[in-house]
């Protein structure tokens, strides 16, 4: 990470994106490398911006912003810290959000002290959760967590696997690209240690992962 840490802001409200960028520009050690508007504009846009953080909201439209995250984490090493920024505080989308490989997780309610000192300790390695965040995450036992292999995309992936359809029916259904869905299908395989689509639905289907 170089001195000034440079981050891609990621949400579908331009009022969202440009005020973030207002801010953060006059915050000494942080520049707005770039803004984008969807998962699907950030994906494409990580090569040329290099960020060392991404701050990312989750809910848009088409890529969400836990597809971003399920996608970066296919990707290995180097890959920019995730930052999650949303107005999101329900309990199962903060243990998704952890478990698909967020970094960090903090409301937009929270003050530009709050939001500025999570992208530094993001950037330097470190996780970081807002206090409303870590209580709704210990609220989840460990027994929850464990239960909870697989994110909630990457079930729904394996459910329309496991009926037959293709990458590009998946993804046609899903509303994201056929890449998106082979990200997906990745992470299952690694989770799940399965060699391909009908190991991993049987041992989905052994473990009752499918619902």
């Amino acid at each position: 990470m170089t001195d000034v840490i440079r981050v891609l802001v990621v949400d579908d409200h331009e009022l969202v994106r440009e005020g973030l960028r207002l801010m953060l520009s006059r915050t000494e050690g942080i520049e707005v490398a770039g803004l984008a508007a969807s998962g699907e504009e950030a994906l494409a846009d990580l090569e040329r911006v290099d960020p060392d953080v991404l701050l990312l909201d989750l809910s848009m439209p088409g890529t969400s912003g836990l597809d971003v995250i399920a996608v970066l984490t296919t990707r290995g090493q180097p890959r920019p810290r995730v930052l999650v920024l949303t107005a999101q505080d329900d309990q199962d989308i903060v243990l998704e959000a952890v478990r698909t490989g967020a970094h960090g997780y903090i409301l937009k309610s929270a003050s530009r002290s709050e939001l500025v000192g999570a992208i530094r300790r993001v950037a330097g390695g470190d996780q970081y959760y807002d206090s409303v965040v870590a209580k709704a995450f210990l609220r989840g036992d460990q027994r929850q967590r464990e239960a909870a292999l697989l994110t909630r995309r990457e079930v729904e992936t394996l459910r329309l696997a496991a009926d037959g359809l293709t990458t590009r029916d998946i993804a046609a259904r899903l509303f994201v690209s056929s890449s998106t869905v082979k990200s997906h299908l990745d992470n299952i395989y690694r989770k799940l240690e399965a060699s391909d689509r009908a190991h991993a639905v049987a041992i989905a289907l052994r473990k009752n992962l499918l619902g």
